[in-house]
């Protein structure tokens, strides 16, 4: 196995952290702290990155955030990202149709990151760039997980900590198994599913013993408020979606599946309207297993057979 180069992962390790804070800005000193950094090496680092053009240095406040040489990087990823070719005019169709933005994402190094967008976002509504990521842990990324080899949903739900329950676990298991049967993910709560994602991307980002218990008991708090809020619409019945019940849904998403029946990439729709029926979201959801599935059959993919939980 190949050795890793400190210098190399420590670029890698700064450009995740901004990049999963889109639209904010670090000074040295700060990134130097988060990062676990000694200042010296994380100023060097930084001048080199903004000579290249991956960072920029404000001039006034003396902070860094992500450059110009990263939406070029991210753009060629995404034209050798086969399957986003054949979804753009689905997601275009999609968010035309439903008056939402479609988004495309996928799993890359324990990550998901967007990848591309249509649609426009509505007067405060949810703004997802392309190349934002957000991490691979429970509860976000069950469209990626319910067909995942059980060794990866193994590790997935272990980043839900030590301390995780039993209950707290089972919850994610039903809400997958759920998952697969519909073909299809919802999630509720966005904005606390955003604070999670804030949470655990600075728990990984070093930060002393006291900050790093302290991200620890936000991500518990948030799991099991999510956790909660997730059974409500997981648990619902094929009766109880045809009821006028409504809900404040923040997704909608379902998977592209490649030659070796795995996911792709998902679309995902967002900025839904604020109240949904359940009917509704049968509704949206369908629509949108139905693009999934064209883009599926383009790129020569196959859906996996439905197996019985046991």
């Amino acid at each position: 196995m190949a050795r890793s180069s400190p210098g190399v992962d420590r670029v890698v390790t700064l450009l995740n952290f901004l990049s999963s804070r889109p639209g904010e800005s670090f000074g040295v000193s700060e990134l130097a702290r988060r990062l676990d950094l000694n200042k010296a090496t994380a100023h060097s680092m930084l001048a080199s990155l903004t000579d290249a053009g991956y960072l920029l240095r404000h001039p006034a406040d003396k902070t860094y955030s992500l450059g110009p040489a990263v939406i070029a990087l991210g753009s060629s990823a995404v034209r050798q990202f086969l399957p986003v070719d054949y979804a753009t005019d689905e997601m275009r169709g999609l968010a035309d149709e439903l008056g939402v933005q479609c988004v495309a994402g996928a799993v890359v190094g324990g990550e998901i990151v967007f990848l591309a967008k249509a649609g426009h976002p509505k007067p405060l509504g949810t703004n997802i760039a392309p190349g934002q990521r957000l991490p691979l842990a429970p509860p976000l990324g069950t469209v990626y997980m319910a067909w995942a080899l059980p060794e990866e949903i193994d590790a997935w739900l272990a980043k839900l900590g030590p301390d995780v329950t039993a209950e707290q676990k089972g919850h994610f298991v039903e809400a997958l198994d759920l998952v697969r049967r519909r073909g299809y993910a919802t999630g509720l709560e966005a904005i606390a599913k955003l604070r999670l994602s804030r949470a655990l991307a600075g728990a990984q980002a070093g930060g002393d013993d006291l900050q790093r218990q302290r991200l620890r008991d936000i991500v518990e708090g948030l799991v099991d408020e999510l956790a909660h809020e997730e059974s409500v619409l997981s648990g619902l019945t094929s009766s109880e979606f045809d009821a006028a019940r409504s809900f404040q849904v923040s997704h909608i998403s379902a998977p592209v599946f490649d030659a070796e029946a795995r996911v792709a990439m998902a679309l995902n729709l967002i900025d839904l309207p604020r109240r949904l029926t359940g009917e509704q979201i049968e509704t949206h959801a369908g629509r949108l297993v139905e693009s999934t599935r064209r883009v599926t059959k383009a790129i020569g993919g196959r859906e996996p057979e439905l197996k019985e939980s046991t």
